[in-house]
């Protein structure tokens, strides 16, 4: 019978230690792009529930 596994093999999110500086300079760009976009869009959703209060007003 076989051992279970699971998650054993998966190390999760690779590490950022053996990174260059340039490669950490880039996902860490990408992670404010992310971050913007995502804040945007929250932005948006909480101008669009307040409109949707007004109409019920």
């Amino acid at each position: 019978m076989e051992a279970e596994r699971r998650g054993k093999g998966s190390s999760g999110r690779p590490s950022s230690k053996n990174l260059s500086s340039e490669e950490k300079l880039k996902k860490a760009e990408a992670r404010i792009k992310y971050l913007e976009a995502e804040n945007d869009f929250l932005k948006k959703l909480e101008d669009l529930e307040r409109q949707a209060l007004k109409k019920k007003r």
